[in-house]
C-alpha cells in the first residue's frame, strides 16, 4: 500500500515538472531576441554596481580611502617622484643664461658714470665763476632788491653752468631813479673781471662811450666791433665773455639794432656764448604802478614787456630775460645813508641819518614808504654834512 501511494507521488511531481517546462518553453518562446538582450545587459549593470558597493564599503570599515578622493590623487603623486639615496649626487639641468643681462648692466654703469661726470663738470663751470661769492656780495651791498637778485642768480646759475648754448643770454634789469641800477652794474663788471680775464668784460656807458646823438652810426658800428673782438678772444680762451651795458634807455636806435643782431640764434657758436647785461630806467612808470598796488614786483613782467616791446624790438627776442627793480622803502634809504656816511668817514648817528631820510619824498601804499628818487639824493645830503 505505501509503495503504490509514494508511485503515485512521484509520478505526480513529474507531471508538475513537465507542466512548468512546457510553460517556460512557452513564455522563453514569446520573448523576442532584443528584450533578452536588455536583460542580459541589465543583469550584467546590476552584477557589478553590486561587486562596486561592496568593495567601497568595505575599504570605508577598513578605515582606508576611495582612490578618487584628493589625498589620495596627492599620495600617487608624491609616490610618482623619484626618490635618490642620501648619498648620491643629484645632477639638476643648467638652466641658460641670457646674454642681454650682463650687457645691461654694463649700459647702466657707462649711463651713470656719464651722468655723474656731466654733473661734476657743471660744478666745475660753476665754481669757475664764483657765483656764490657774486651772490653774496649783491645781497650784501645791493638794498631792497631780494626779488631781483634771486632771479638774476637763477639765469646766471643756469647760463653759466654749461659752455655750449643755442643762444646768448641777455638779462634786461629795468627800474626807477635810484634803485641801484648803476651801482648793481659797477659791482657786475669788478666781480667778473675778477674771475675771468679783465678784457674779457666790457662795461659800456652810454653818456660815456657814445655821448653825441649825431655819431650814433659812428657808435654803432664801434660798438659792434668790440663785441666781435672780445667774443673772439674768448673763444680762444674757452670762457664766457660779459657785456654790461648801462644807461640804455639813452641808446640811440642804431645802437639798439647792433645789439638785437647780436642776441638772434643763427650766430655763428662763439656769438651764442655770450652775456648781456642790460641797464635802464625804460618801463618805469609800469613798474612803480605795480610796485605800489602789490607791494611787490611779482607779475610786473607782463605790462613791462607790453612797453618796452612798443620802444623797440630789441626786447621781444627770446634771448631777453626781464628783471623788474623794486621801489626802495624808507628803512632801504636809510641803510643807504648809513653805508655813505660810513665811507665818508662820517660817524653813523641813526637819529641824524632818520632826521635826513624824513627830508625826501615817498610814494605811501599799504603802510608803506616808496621813496620817489630812491638812493639818488643820499650822496649830495651826505656831502653837504
Amino acid at each position: 500500500m505505501v509503495d503504490c501511494e509514494g508511485l503515485s507521488m512521484n509520478a505526480q511531481v513529474e507531471t508538475e515538472r513537465g507542466d512548468e517546462e512546457k510553460e517556460g518553453r512557452q513564455s522563453t518562446s514569446i520573448l523576442s531576441p532584443q528584450l533578452k538582450a536588455m536583460i542580459r545587459i541589465k543583469k550584467k549593470y546590476l552584477k557589478r554596481s553590486n561587486s562596486v558597493r561592496l568593495s567601497t564599503n568595505s575599504t570605508v570599515s577598513d578605515g582606508s580611502l576611495h582612490p578618487k578622493t584628493p589625498q589620495t590623487r596627492k599620495s600617487k603623486r608624491r609616490k610618482s617622484r623619484v626618490l635618490f639615496p642620501n648619498d648620491a649626487l643629484i645632477f639638476k639641468p643648467k638652466k641658460e643664461r641670457s646674454g642681454a643681462k650682463p650687457f645691461l648692466l654694463l649700459f647702466s654703469v657707462i649711463v651713470f658714470i656719464q651722468v655723474y661726470n656731466a654733473i661734476e663738470n657743471l660744478d666745475d663751470h660753476v665754481l669757475k665763476y664764483d657765483l656764490e661769492g657774486l651772490e653774496r656780495s649783491l645781497n650784501r651791498e645791493v638794498f631792497g632788491q631780494p626779488e631781483a637778485l634771486e632771479e638774476l642768480m637763477e639765469h646766471l646759475n643756469d647760463y653759466l653752468s654749461t659752455y655750449a648754448h643755442q643762444r646768448p643770454l641777455a638779462l634786461s634789469l629795468h627800474g626807477a631813479s635810484g634803485v641801484g641800477k648803476s651801482h648793481l652794474g659797477r659791482l657786475l663788471a669788478r666781480h667778473f673781471r675778477s674771475v675771468v680775464d679783465d678784457k674779457l668784460v666790457v662795461h659800456y656807458l652810454s653818456k660815456h662811450h657814445c655821448p653825441l646823438q649825431d655819431a650814433a652810426q659812428h657808435c654803432a658800428s664801434k660798438l659792434a666791433q668790440r663785441i666781435s673782438e672780445v667774443v673772439t678772444r674768448a673763444e680762444e680762451e674757452e670762457q664766457i665773455p660779459f657785456f654790461i651795458l648801462d644807461e640804455v634807455e639813452l641808446m640811440p636806435p642804431p645802437l639798439l639794432d647792433i645789439l638785437q643782431t647780436f642776441l638772434q640764434s643763427n650766430q655763428t657758436n662763439e656769438f651764442l656764448n655770450v652775456v648781456y647785461v642790460f641797464l635802464s630806467s625804460l618801463g618805469q612808470r609800469q613798474i612803480t604802478a605795480h610796485v605800489l598796488q602789490n607791494t611787490s614786483t611779482s607779475g610786473a613782467h607782463k605790462p613791462l614787456q607790453r612797453a618796452l616791446s612798443l620802444i623797440h624790438p630789441l626786447w621781444t627776442e627770446p634771448a631777453v630775460e626781464l628783471i623788474p627793480l623794486s621801489l626802495l622803502e624808507r628803512e632801504h634809504v636809510i641803510q643807504c645813508f648809513l653805508e655813505e656816511m660810513t665811507l665818508e668817514g662820517f660817524y653813523p648817528d641813526l637819529s641824524h641819518v632818520e632826521r635826513l631820510a624824513d627830508e625826501l619824498a615817498y610814494h605811501t601804499a599799504a603802510g608803506r614808504q616808496y621813496a620817489k628818487t630812491g638812493c639818488r639824493q643820499v650822496v649830495g645830503k651826505v656831502n653837504l654834512l
